[in-house]
């Protein structure tokens, strides 16, 4: 086995990083648009295909498949190549939605929705790893921030898109309008992408992807479901044991195998599990809002879909700004400030929220959306960037993979618990009854509350990520691999540098 580093030819022009970068960030907004542009059409599926249950697993079909698509990611993008993989999920993603707009049934739609669901899950780690290795080190939190703008922008303007086709047009819409997105950056991918990137051809670890894969499917479904089961049922208990059991095996299979579907060495290093930490934490409260507020907007406030996605519009444009700008702040000096700072914001957000009554103003509710825009874009990337500074290049695929399988569970525990809290407070409520929404409303404001409290820990947390000297440190040693051309003993060297730092 060698690890070899398939570089760019040396007459590359400067803009070429920049033409990649648009690329990704046209799959990327695609794939995420359709996370949250099928939720508010849920109802209309139902009632076209006929089917009064199980529409919800449309989208947490959607949820699993990319959950168990993500460990992998690490492994094909360093034997296959980056732009391979990235244009595989990308067909991949382009002929589920076909499927999905052709959908004659809900069990059919379901499938379709798995097969978006994969290509989906692999796209964005890889498409992360590819940003982050075209770009020197000390530009890397920009071009990070950059990427993460169509991150954030998908979520905002999903609810609008999907209200707008689903009430004026046809649900299958919601998926048709990805075809011709999904072609063109195919098309531009073949004819604009290199072939960049850490390459290492490993042996396939089948035993620990199996594990994982039937561990986060568990954990994943469970976390899906207890809002119906309650946490205390014996079935969600059951499926969280079975999946602890399963990523307990999964750790020890690692550490013996030789080539490992995720190198659990990874997690030696302080600096990326501590900033693993910090993202969940924050995920918590930016998913905690964003499911939680429509709700709350259409079920007690009587506020239409579509007005609710209209809202949720200036948080992208929030997100926008400070999402390059944390990561230009974070090449400067550090992740500390940008952090701390974006905490406070997405902490002041939900707590603006908890304090809600029926008669506040929307400007008030608004004024809340912003903070959170801005906070999630200045705590979100200089984590991510500065985890991934903390490890040697061959990481980089795997640590991609492991941040977005990061975000994926902490978004579905945080969301899963706090619905299990509303739960329990709206028990003999019904929201849309004028005697009971005052109550509905405080029920809700305790959810803002304990999101708000993880935004404070993120804060807290956040006074602990490297120095601007440590920080310096880090952009030293990667920028020596950056400059570094491939050796046959790269793959030592590279596990040296992981002890060292570890």
């Amino acid at each position: 086995m060698t690890a070899t580093q398939a570089a760019a030819p040396a007459d590359a022009p400067d803009r070429y990083p920049w033409i990649a970068m648009g690329v990704v960030l046209l799959g990327t907004f695609m794939v995420i648009l359709d996370t949250t542009i099928v939720n508010v059409a849920l109802p209309q599926i139902g009632k076209e295909l006929h089917e009064s249950s199980g529409i919800e697993w449309v989208v947490t079909a959607y949820l699993l498949a990319v959950g168990v698509a993500q460990p992998p990611t690490g492994w094909l993008a360093d034997k296959l190549g980056r732009k391979v993989v990235f244009i595989a999920s990308l067909v991949l993603f382009t002929l589920g939605s076909l499927f999905a707009a052709l959908s004659p049934t809900l069990g059919v739609l379901i499938a379709a929705r798995v097969v978006q669901g994969l290509g989906g899950g692999a796209l964005m780690p890889v498409g992360m790893a590819m940003i982050y290795e075209l770009f020197p080190p000390d530009r890397r939190g920009t071009a990070l921030g950059i990427w993460g703008v169509a991150a954030m922008a998908g979520p905002a303007f999903g609810p609008v898109i999907g209200g707008y086709l689903a009430t004026n047009v046809s649900w299958h819409w919601l998926f048709l309008i990805n075809v011709p997105v999904g072609v063109v950056s195919v098309a531009a991918a073949v004819r604009l992408l290199r072939d960049t990137g850490y390459r290492e051809d490993r042996a396939f670890d089948a035993v620990g992807l199996s594990l994982i894969t039937v561990a986060l499917v568990t954990w994943l479904y469970a976390f899906a479901r207890a809002g119906d089961w309650t946490w205390g049922s014996s079935l969600t208990l059951g499926l969280l044991a079975v999946g602890a059991v399963l990523a307990v095996l999964f750790v020890a299979w690692e550490r013996r195998v030789e080539h490992p579907v995720i190198d659990v060495a990874m997690f030696g290093v302080p600096i990326f599990s501590y900033t693993m930490v910090v993202i969940a934490a924050t995920v918590v409260v930016q998913y905690g809002i964003l499911v939680y507020l429509p709700l709350l907007l259409e079920g007690v406030w009587g506020y239409s879909a579509l007005r609710v996605g209209v809202m949720l519009v200036p948080m992208a444009a929030a997100a926008a700004i400070t999402f390059p700008l944390g990561g230009r702040i974070t090449d400067r000096i550090g992740p500390r400030v940008p952090v701390v700072v974006g905490s406070i914001f997405l902490a002041v957000s939900a707590w603006i929220l908890s304090r809600l009554t029926l008669g506040s103003s929307t400007t008030t509710i608004e004024v809340a959306i912003v903070a959170q825009g801005l906070g999630f874009g200045f705590a979100m990337m200089p984590n991510s960037v500065t985890g991934m500074n903390a490890l040697p290049k061959r990481f980089v695929a795997q640590a991609s993979a492991v941040r977005q399988l990061n975000v994926r569970t902490a978004a579905s525990f945080g969301v899963a618990v706090l619905g299990s809290i509303l739960a329990t407070h709206l028990a003999g409520i019904d929201p849309t009854s004028a005697a009971d929404a005052a109550d509905a409303q405080a029920a809700y404001g305790t959810i803002f509350s304990i999101a708000a409290g993880m935004g404070v820990l993120a804060a807290v947390l956040g006074c602990f990520l490297p120095s601007p000297t440590r920080n310096r440190e880090l952009l030293a040693e990667r920028a020596a691999e950056h400059r570094d051309d491939a050796g046959p003993d790269e793959e030592d060297a590279a596990r040296a540098d992981l002890v060292l730092e570890a």
